[in-house]
């Protein structure tokens, strides 16, 4: 599969996933949340009711959030991974590189398994294929978050980014 075919196939299926939990059409883009602390995930789910993006929370410890772009699923492997953006998460159970080859982009701690590997994009080079954060912040979490939506608005940028991602 070529990268344009992974792009397309990817639309295709954010939008399944985003009629299927009845999340808003506007927002185009699809975040997964998988901490395994849920103290970080109680911490970060207010902040993320007012981005502008959707949000699939793999948790089945907190109970249901009122904001509009918020889902829950119990377990992540119980959707198909093509459809997220991005995924936000502490990396102790999700094999990045099966997730990386989606084209999903990973928001990972700094200290993961492939630390040696993962490099923070910077879009005036078009270098970089994650975006990371301090272990154990949940505000250094967010921040990356933040960066990475920001540099969602930039289809060219955005675009690099997803490629650098697939390319590991």
């Amino acid at each position: 599969m070529n990268f344009s075919e992974l792009l397309e196939k990817k639309t295709i299926q954010r939008d399944i996933l985003k009629e299927s939990y009845n999340l808003p059409k506007r927002s185009k883009i699809l975040v997964g949340v998988c901490f395994n602390d849920i103290k970080s995930t109680k911490k970060i789910l207010d902040g993320l009711a007012v981005l502008p993006a959707n949000f699939i929370i793999f948790n089945t410890e907190i109970e249901k959030h009122e904001a509009k772009n918020i889902v829950f699923e119990a377990d992540y492997k119980s959707i198909d991974m093509n459809g997220l953006d991005g995924i936000l998460c502490s990396c102790d159970d999700i094999v990045l590189e099966r997730v990386m080859e989606l084209g999903v982009v990973p928001l990972v701690n700094e200290g993961n398994y492939l630390g040696k590997i993962l490099t923070e994009f910077h879009p005036g080079r078009a270098e970089g294929n994650a975006y990371l954060y301090e272990k154990g912040s949940y505000w250094s979490a967010y921040y990356a978050l933040i960066r990475y939506l920001e540099n969602h608005k930039f289809p060219y940028d955005n675009r690099n980014l997803v490629k650098n991602v697939s390319w590991l």
